[in-house]
């Protein structure tokens, strides 16, 4: 319902809807973290890429971010069933920037061949 707190000082509580009982409830906290949701938006991508039954891009086996196409990688939560997170996504995005550079370099390496 709320977050409570300032900004010299930051977060110092929240107010709850305790769905059961109906009742609010404050929670002491000193930060906060919200989900904004679940469901991966990856639809635009069905019938290109393999999804599994939850809607997750698939990725191929020994990589959390390659795809089965080759140069196309994943990150986030519209692959990280797991997690979704912002700061795995944040990794999961830097491992998939680091393959796709690497995949570049190697397509640019058999043009020379």
């Amino acid at each position: 319902e709320e977050i409570i707190g300032s900004t010299n000082e930051g977060v110092s509580s929240i107010k709850v809807h305790l769905t059961k009982t109906k009742k609010m409830q404050e929670i002491a906290c000193k930060g906060v973290f919200i989900a904004i949701g679940h469901v991966p938006n990856t639809k635009p991508f069905k019938g290109t890429l393999s999804l599994d039954d939850a809607g997750y891009l698939l990725t191929k086996k020994g990589s959390m971010v390659q795809t089965e196409i080759p140069g196309v990688y994943v990150a986030g939560d519209c692959s990280d069933h797991i997690y979704r997170q912002a700061i795995t996504a944040a990794g999961m995005g830097c491992q998939a920037a680091n393959e796709a550079e690497r995949w570049k370099k190697n397509q640019k390496k058999k043009k020379k061949k």
